[in-house]
């Protein structure tokens, strides 16, 4: 027992050594960490060793006033590491969490250091641990700046979305544009092939104009009566069926072989440009489009105004000789009748008298006045005293022969001014001059004298209303788009 004994202390003598070197050898640093937080960080100055921020270590007066609570002498050899506890400052600048990362180092020397460390790391990540941060006084000031700089970023934040409130604004305005397109879009389609246009060939056939009027010309001057014609043409083709061509139409039954329509001439002219377009601009310009730019220039061609007028009619496929009666003025009519006539057809009185003025050019057969005269014994006596003496002894000398009309003598109807489209029409109107009676009767209305007085004072007032009129003239009954054709020859339609 006593060997034992002593072999018992023996054996403690030697280890109590060898514990102590053994406690000797590991880190004090561990009893410490539950009276000391700033301990903690002395294993972080090995990893901190590498951060390059100075800035950090100026927050070293800190850690001093930890250290006096710090009983134990050995915390002393840990001091040198309190300079990286500051490296959690620069981290605040770039964002609010990197206090945490201080801590989590330290964590890496030992774990019986991790629990104090987590106290630490949870204020810096959590708002509501805070609240035991207020024992080491030093620390809070130095973390409370960091969250402080954190919300004045965070107010300039909100003032972004008033710049994205502006962009919607200026995309309201593209809603009315619709709108615009739509109501400038109703006028642009309203305007089709279907309507009629000054500029209608400019594409398709540019010099239509130049080839009918070069037409015109080199008729007229062969043939002086062409002119006056042409115009009675375009009359009778309107006012029939509207403005088609169907009076050129040949063959049995057609407006071409009414009694009203034999003594019609021109058709040559007519022909003639059709050939020429033909060659030029095939299938492309009607027999009426010809008809009223002919009669328009050989108003031209005497002296008349150069009237613009619309184009695109096409061709009618109907002609009918029963159309004609019903529809032509009668040289009979009083101005009752001939107003009847031009008010059905979308005309007015004053559009009877400037066309009337038409008669200023060209001729009638004597057998279209006859009416005024009485054939008695082999002599013709007028029968109309609103006629003028002179001037009926003048119709007579020049219609008898064997004592009665003949059919065959053409007289002119302007008297001493056929071949000038002029005013003088409506002053021999006024002198009882008149070779139609559709002429004289013209005078026996108030209305209808009045703008006779009125163009005989004026030419330049005439010829301003015969701009229009016979603008209305030829937009009679036109056929346009689809309806009717485009002639391959004027005088048939197509096979």
């Amino acid at each position: 027992m006593g060997r034992g004994l002593g072999g018992a202390v023996v054996c403690s003598m030697l280890v109590l050594p060898a514990l102590l070197a053994l406690a000797a050898s590991q880190p004090v640093s561990p009893a410490l960490s539950p009276f000391q937080s700033a301990p903690r960080p002395p294993p972080a100055p090995a990893a901190r060793a590498s951060s390059p921020a100075p800035a950090p270590r100026q927050s070293l007066p800190p850690v001093p006033a930890a250290k006096p609570s710090s009983p134990p002498p050995t915390a002393q050899a840990g001091k040198p590491s309190p300079s990286p506890r500051p490296a959690p400052v620069p981290p605040p600048p770039a964002s609010p969490v990197p206090l945490p990362a201080a801590p989590r180092p330290g964590p890496k020397p030992s774990p019986p250091a991790a629990p104090a460390p987590s106290h630490s790391q949870l204020p810096a990540t959590q708002p509501p641990p805070p609240a035991p941060r207020p024992a080491p006084t030093p620390p809070p000031p130095s973390s409370s700046p960091a969250p402080r700089p954190s919300p004045s970023p965070t107010t300039p934040a909100p003032q972004p979305p008033p710049a994205p409130k502006q962009s919607p604004s200026p995309a309201s305005p593209p809603p009315p544009a619709p709108p615009q397109p739509s109501s400038n879009s109703t006028p642009s389609t309203s305007s089709t092939l279907g309507q009629l246009s000054p500029s209608f060939y400019a594409q398709s056939c540019p010099g239509v104009e130049l080839a009918v009027r070069d037409v015109v010309r080199s008729a007229s001057t062969l043939d002086p009566s062409i002119p006056g014609k042409l115009l009675r043409l375009v009359f009778h083709d309107c006012f029939v069926e509207g403005c088609d061509a169907s009076v050129l139409i040949q063959g049995n039954g057609t407006e071409r072989t009414d009694p009203a329509n034999l003594s019609l001439g021109g058709f040559n002219v007519i022909d003639a440009a059709k050939r020429l377009l033909e060659v030029v601009c095939p299938a492309t310009v009607s027999c009426s489009d010809i008809i009223v730019l002919a009669a328009r220039d050989a108003v031209v061609f005497t002296g008349g105004p150069a009237v613009p007028v619309p184009l695109g009619r096409r061709d009618g496929l109907v002609s009918l000789a029963s159309n004609v009666r019903r529809n032509i003025i009668d040289t009979g009519f009083s101005v009752d009748a001939m107003a009847a006539s031009f008010t059905a057809k979308g005309l007015t009185l004053d559009d009877l008298v400037t066309l009337s003025g038409g008669h200023t050019i060209g001729s009638a057969h004597c057998n279209t006045f006859r009416e005024r005269f009485q054939v008695a014994n082999g002599s013709m006596t007028p029968v109309d005293a609103s006629m003028n003496t002179d001037y009926a002894n003048e119709l007579i000398r020049a219609c008898s022969a064997n004592g009665a009309a003949s059919a065959a003598v053409a007289v002119d109807c302007d008297s001493g001014s056929a071949s000038a489209f002029d005013n003088r029409y409506f002053a021999n109107l006024l002198e009882g001059r008149g070779l139609l009676r559709t002429d004289a009767v013209l005078v026996q209305n108030a209305t209808t004298r009045a703008k006779v007085e009125e163009f005989a004072r004026s030419q330049e007032g005439f010829f301003a209303s015969w701009a229009g009129s016979y603008a209305r003239l030829t937009s009679l009954g036109v056929k346009t788009g689809a309806d009717g054709e485009i002639r391959r020859t004027c005088s048939s339609v197509n096979g």
